[in-house]
């Protein structure tokens, strides 16, 4: 393997792990905000900035843990990669910068 592969499979285990931290570190009824708007083909489904309560946690495959919140802009269900939160409230904690 050359280097630059070496390094690309270690960027792409790392983000995965730091997905998972933030997955098992999260629990259900935090308040989570994203880094960017979210979209689904041309329509968006949440908003950058925005808290969004965690309404469940799935974990269907290994490395693809999702949480689940509602977009207020559709009032529908959404899955959220942990990768896309930039920082999240815990009850009474301060905020966490991921």
């Amino acid at each position: 393997m050359r280097e630059s592969e070496s390094t690309s499979v270690d960027y792409t285990v790392d983000t995965l792990l730091e997905a998972q931290h933030l997955w098992a570190s999260i629990p259900v009824g935090s308040l989570v905000q994203l880094e960017a708007d979210l979209y689904e083909g041309d329509t968006q489904l949440l908003t950058r900035g925005r808290l969004y309560e965690v309404l469940a946690k799935t974990d269907a495959l290994p490395g693809q843990q999702m949480f689940v919140v509602e977009s207020e802009l559709t009032h529908q269900l959404v899955e959220l990669y942990p990768g896309l939160i930039c920082n999240y409230l815990d009850d009474q904690a301060p905020v966490h910068y991921a």
